[in-house]
């Protein structure tokens, strides 16, 4: 098939009119973008690559060059993910915008000759199914490969030869894509990425017998996956919001492809796609970015919410979106999205916090705008090879600025640093003996798995409870411990974390945290300050008999980027039952003020006798000219653990909190 006849079919070419149109939206709102791309289309020009978009997966920050061919087997280094990311060719995509965007010929002319090096020296084999083809990869380059042909009917460089090879080479894709759908595609990102590279060539190549065979298979297999990868909650099962993002954008791609096409699908489905939409609007921190939570960048996420608010006409997308249409929408969706985004209303949710029971994610805010307080609260279940050991983990963001946060992934190599990242280790969780509670194997596979509890959240007075558990250290010879994290949050800018370890063998109890090493962090007694661009805050360990040991740690932001980072170890040896009592606050820098924080005895029926601190403890904290007192109750209500006194107040319940100066008797119940 020629060249022409390729271009017969509408949706595989960008006209030169929506190309000049788009060009110069692009270059009115987003110069930066557009000078990011054109440097990635100069660099493939030299045979210099560099993988620093947005959502490239496995990112890089060392320029590899080729001072003559490309060798797309090359690997720096001991990490096989540059083979993946190298052989996914988004820089085809950016080589076709610097085309559309200048018309110089010299990026069709590279495009050209990359494309023709790739087919000719990496064909399919059992060998390279494991490098240049593996099925993921494949299903990528049917994006990239079909939206970048699209730049390029106009150009000379782009000859009939080319086109009928990369043809010839779309169909060894399809026909390999077909025979890959087994028991992992089912449940894994892998299957989606696959299938919609599928559906891209079923619908970009001649219509004929085999490629409605090739779109049929795709749309059941995205079916098939659709119900059985996402939650209730809209959340990616593999419990990382960089891969729910991955699949998330699949399935926009599903849905621009049906819109083009006139193709129908079903509203139940796309209903979850939806879900998963407001699953990022849940998540998004205050800086716009998704939490680090298991293998996840630190990525803004607004493209994808702008993308799907046009695509689903939804105003409180849009709100939490762009105000205009992003760069890479505006290519997908031309002046027609473009236009009819922005005649899109913004409409703010009607919610601040959200529960995510299915996968044991809950959050916290003050507001939607960038100075908002955020905090994070995780104990859900594993998730696969991209979870990580982090069950009772929590984030937290005071006035904008992150405070808490998780340490991110780094790389895929096997070895202390994958293991340490995704271990309780690099998490804000509660440890014991200063281990982890899950064995890895690998970089994947874990020994030991538990299931989490997500126990409860309750709002109340405008105080908020949160409570969760697992039983991680439950396994035998190396202890039997199981732990409750409970978690009571004054207001958005001051939480009180009780950490409640239930054994009767002895060991060392421990909290560990991780601080935003973009600010400094300091250590005077029993309190670590946090001191930011824009946010003071502080951690005081409120338990007696604590050690406390302030450290270098890591922190990994981006894929292949590490950063030092401090982190917080307290603990102490107890023999059965122990508790750890943390109050950490923040506020605005230069106006914060320290609060003033206490342990009080609790009585019980003898108001003579404190109880012991392993049945009840309380907290004086006084906050904001105001002054509470918080009492937790590590036993079950009843005998002496009933009416509970302390600090002049009383009540009955397993957690309570008071406004002393409006309440005495009974308090707020969070938790009976």
């Amino acid at each position: 098939m020629s060249k022409e006849q390729y271009f017969e079919n509408r949706n595989n070419y960008i006209t030169g009119e929506d190309k000049a149109w788009v060009t110069d939206y692009c270059q009115r709102n987003w110069p930066e973008e557009v000078n990011h791309i054109l440097r990635i289309a100069d660099d493939a020009v030299e045979h210099t690559f560099l993988f620093d978009l947005r959502w490239d997966m496995e990112r890089t920050y060392e320029p590899v060059h080729f001072d003559q061919e490309v060798d797309w087997y090359y690997m720096p280094g001991d990490d096989p993910e540059f083979i993946f990311q190298f052989n996914r060719h988004q820089f085809f995509i950016c080589l076709g915008q610097a085309y559309a965007m200048t018309g110089d010929e010299k990026y069709a002319k590279t495009f050209a000759e990359l494309l023709d090096s790739w087919i000719k020296n990496s064909p399919l084999t059992e060998e390279t199914k494991h490098t240049t083809w593996r099925s993921i990869e494949a299903g990528i380059r049917a994006e990239t490969w079909v939206k970048a042909m699209g730049y390029f009917k106009d150009s000379p460089s782009v000859d009939d030869g080319l086109v009928k090879a990369y043809m010839d080479c779309l169909t060894v894709h399809a026909e390999y894509l077909m025979t890959t759908y087994k028991h992992f595609q089912i449940k894994s990102n892998w299957g989606v990425i696959e299938n919609r590279g599928l559906m891209e060539i079923a619908l970009a190549l001649p219509i004929s017998d085999r490629t409605k065979e090739y779109l049929d298979a795709a749309l059941l297999r995205l079916g098939e996956e659709i119900e059985v990868q996402i939650a209730d909650d809209g959340v990616h099962w593999e419990q990382s919001p960089m891969y729910h993002n991955e699949v998330f954008h699949c399935y926009l791609e599903v849905m621009r492809l049906a819109r083009r096409y006139g193709i129908k699908l079903s509203k139940k489905r796309m209903e979850k796609v939806r879900q998963m939409a407001y699953a990022n609007i849940a998540w998004k921190k205050p800086n716009h970015c998704q939490p680090m939570q298991g293998d996840s960048d630190e990525t803004d996420i607004r493209d994808l919410l702008t993308q799907s608010a046009w695509l689903f006409a939804d105003p409180v997308l849009k709100f939490c979106a762009y105000d205009k249409m992003d760069f890479d929408g505006a290519w997908d969706f031309l002046k027609e999205g473009i236009e009819g985004y922005g005649k899109l209303n913004a409409q703010e949710p009607d919610f601040l916090d959200r529960v995510m029971e299915s996968t044991g994610n809950l959050f916290v805010r003050s507001s939607w705008e960038e100075n908002a307080d955020y905090f994070h609260f995780r104990c859900g279940f594993l998730g696969g090879g991209h979870g990580h050991s982090d069950k009772l983990h929590v984030d937290l963001v005071i006035n904008g600025e992150d405070i808490l946060m998780d340490t991110g992934r780094y790389h895929y190599v096997p070895g202390e640093t994958r293991t340490w990242l995704k271990s309780a280790l690099g998490h804000n969780v509660p440890l014991i003996d200063n281990r982890d509670y899950l064995k890895c194997r690998d970089a994947w596979g874990v020994d030991q798995m538990s299931a989490a509890y997500f126990c409860s959240y309750k709002k109340k007075a405008g105080y908020r409870y949160i409570q969760g558990s697992h039983g991680g250290y439950l396994n035998g010879n190396e202890g039997n411990v199981w732990i409750t994290r409970k978690v009571v949050a004054i207001d958005t800018d001051l939480y009180l974390i009780a950490d409640e370890f239930f054994s009767g063998e002895k060991h060392t109890y421990q909290q560990l945290f991780h601080f935003n090493n973009q600010g400094k962090v300091s250590r005077s007694g029993r309190t670590v300050r946090y001191s930011g661009s824009r946010t003071d805050g502080e951690l005081t360990v409120l338990t007696e008999g604590c050690e406390m040991k302030l450290s270098d740690g890591w922190i990994s932001r981006n894929y292949n980027q590490m950063e030092t980072g401090r982190q917080l170890l307290t603990g102490k040896e107890a023999d059965g039952f122990s508790s750890i009592i943390t109050v950490v606050s923040g506020g605005e820098k230069s106006k914060y003020k320290s609060p003033e924080l206490s342990l009080l005895p609790v009585f019980g029926a003898d108001p003579s006798v404190p109880l012991d601190p392993s049945d009840a403890e309380a907290v004086s904290i006084c906050w904001k000219g105001k002054n509470y007192v918080v009492i937790l109750a590590h036993r079950d209500i009843g005998d002496s653990c009933d009416l509970l006194t302390a600090g002049g107040v009383k009540g009955l319940g397993t957690v309570i909190v008071f406004d002393t100066e409006k309440q005495k008797v009974g308090g707020t119940v969070l938790h009976w």
